[in-house]
């Protein structure tokens, strides 16, 4: 773990240093900054249902986040404002099994490593230029919209203008394991894996996209700014891959290999959202996704909020989702189809210490044809739909020095149905400088498609943590205990110690 921390700050500290070079020691004075980091260990044992594998893990999650705030020296009202911003990530896994990297062993995980370093955002941030309408960011960035939350290593500029519009471009290359750019998978389309295949024989786990080759993305965005009863926002976003993949993901007959080398779309997608709130009595939201490559609306959802009283909201929503893939995964060759959610919900704070929550509704789930005849008979025409009913009550109480919290819920259908509530207690003592949490939860699930598969399960959570003030009054060293059990996997332990720091300057 402290090998993985010294790893980290030199990387982090390498891009303050760049950014402090490049502005000069006759601004120094002007900077503030603001460095926070944590350490957490988790040792927890999975057990297969069927007794084998039997997974053992040693996790030590390192991050270190750096900002720099007023780089462009004194500071104006309505100035320009440049900032940077970084964060890094070590996240070693020193239980793992040596055959879960053995590309010949039943037990290998393609792109497994026992040491990922992860940059997870390092950019500078520039806003107010140009008479205060423009505005950039250059480095490694999140994008967070209705397309879903994205990352990219390039460059975005926005320009605001006086009808309350700004204006958005941003281009570069999209973050992808397998990359020599310290990236990671987490943020590309779903229904792939990619990775470096230089351990691999062709003939080996084909299914393993080969990563070599940088994926060119780009995007636009148009959206409301400073209205405060409505806020719009249209993007567009596209992917291109262009590395040499495998057709099949198995092996042909003939022990040939075919590939697809040409440049192709990854992912194309355009999307919408909305929310309005024109008075006080209720506001109206909306969003809906379009998949080029799919050719269909991937997303829609819409919500009303409507504030019956000071203690009272209640609301409606609607969601329905259509799952899509990258292009290159094979799961475009299979039939998906939608679920539709229906959702009613209510709010009521009976004093500023108690408050309740209540939501109930449906999940329609539809396929393309008959599931119990589709082997024999594959009559996609017929669109088959099934309701399954949820609920679920929260509810949380507020003292001096703590809360107690209680969270259930019921989820039922035709093919099983899970059920069960947990209660969650917080408590401070010594005015803050220690805390403790004891969390009990009992849950029964069912799979009627499995029947083997039922079982109540019980977990309880002992933590407690505190605060030294040798660290700083923004420190805290935490410890928790989980211990869960069921007919199923027998006995589950994890240990979570965490330790979080932050310093201003």
């Amino acid at each position: 773990m402290l090998a993985g921390m010294r790893r980290s700050v030199p990387v982090a500290a390498a891009c303050v240093a760049c950014v402090v070079w490049c502005f000069g020691e006759r601004r120094a004075s002007a900077y503030e900054s603001e460095v926070d980091a944590s350490v957490a260990a988790q040792f927890y044992s999975l057990e297969s249902p069927y007794g084998e594998p039997l997974l053992r893990r040693r996790r030590y999650t390192n991050t270190l986040g750096i900002a720099l705030y007023d780089l462009q020296g004194d500071r104006s009202p309505r100035g320009p404002v440049l900032s940077f911003r970084s964060r890094v990530r070590l996240d070693a896994d020193l239980g793992q099994d040596p055959a879960e990297r053995d590309p010949n062993s039943a037990r290998f995980v393609p792109g497994l490593e026992q040491a990922p370093f992860d940059l997870m955002y390092a950019y500078l941030e520039g806003d107010r230029y140009f008479g205060g309408g423009f505005g950039f960011k250059l480095g490694r960035q999140y994008v967070a919209d209705v397309l879903g939350w994205w990352s990219f290593d390039g460059a975005e500029v926005a320009l605001a203008t006086p009808a309350h519009l700004r204006l958005e471009a941003y281009g570069g290359l999209e973050q992808r394991s397998g990359l020599p750019l310290l990236t990671t998978p987490r943020f590309q389309a779903d229904g792939v894996a990619r990775g470096s295949r230089d351990d691999l024989r062709s003939d080996q786990w084909t299914s393993y996209l080969n990563q070599s080759a940088v994926a060119p993305a780009l995007g636009v965005a148009l959206e409301t700014s400073d209205l405060w009863w409505l806020h719009a926002r249209v993007t567009y976003r596209r992917v291109t891959n262009r590395d040499s993949v495998v057709v099949s993901p198995f092996l042909p007959a003939d022990g040939v290999l075919r590939t697809v080398t040409e440049d192709r779309i990854s992912t194309e997608r355009v999307g919408g959202s909305l929310r309005l709130q024109p008075l006080s009595f209720g506001a109206l939201s909306g969003s809906i996704v379009y998949d080029f490559y799919a050719g269909l609306v991937s997303q829609q959802a819409v919500a009303l909020d409507a504030y019956a009283s000071a203690r009272l909201t209640l609301g409606a929503d609607y969601e329905r989702i259509v799952p899509t893939f990258d292009a290159d995964s094979v799961f475009n060759w299979f039939a998906h189809s939608a679920m539709t959610s229906y959702t009613a919900r209510s709010v009521y704070t009976f004093s500023r210490r108690l408050d309740a929550a209540l939501d109930f509704g449906a999940r329609e789930y539809q396929t393309l044809g008959d599931p119990a005849t589709y082997a024999t008979t594959s009559n996609e025409s017929a669109v088959r739909r099934e309701l399954d009913p949820f609920a679920l009550l929260f509810g949380r109480y507020r003292f001096n020095d703590g809360s107690v919290s209680l969270r259930s819920q019921a989820e039922l259908g035709a093919r099983g149905h899970r059920v069960g509530a947990d209660v969650t207690t917080r408590k401070l003592f010594a005015n803050g400088y220690y805390d403790g949490l004891v969390v009990l939860s009992l849950y029964d699930f069912k799979d009627e498609l499995r029947p083997d598969r039922y079982a109540t399960s019980f977990s309880y959570v002992l933590g407690g943590g505190l605060r030294p003030g040798g660290l700083g009054d923004r420190a805290r060293l935490g410890l928790e205990w989980e211990h869960t059990m069921n007919r199923l996997v027998g006995q589950r332990y994890r240990l979570l110690a965490t330790l979080d720091l932050t310093v201003l300057r």
